[in-house]
């Protein structure tokens, strides 16, 4: 009898197509500024896909600041609720 991997199962149940989702409108060198008190400009720097995430996570860094960065997901960039794309 052959023992079935857990992530096969996953697999089986998680077709790899749902979690190959187009990345729109966001690429490598875009600049957006987030809405806070003080105005900071961020420059994505990774868009990487999760395989336990149907959504994209963007990796960025502060404009003048590179030490300081975050991960957010590329819906919170999309939304414009706390980012927009700095001009």
């Amino acid at each position: 009898m052959t023992m079935l991997n857990s992530m096969s199962l996953m697999g089986r149940f998680f077709p790899s197509e749902r979690w190959q989702k187009p990345v729109p409108d966001v690429s490598v060198g875009d600049r957006f500024e987030q809405q806070d008190e003080g105005v900071s400009v961020w420059i994505v720097e990774r868009i990487s896909q999760v395989r336990m995430s149907p959504f994209p996570l963007v990796s960025l860094a502060r404009i003048g600041h590179p030490d300081i960065t975050k991960t957010v997901s590329l819906t919170a960039l999309l939304e414009q609720n706390d980012y927009k794309a700095a001009a």
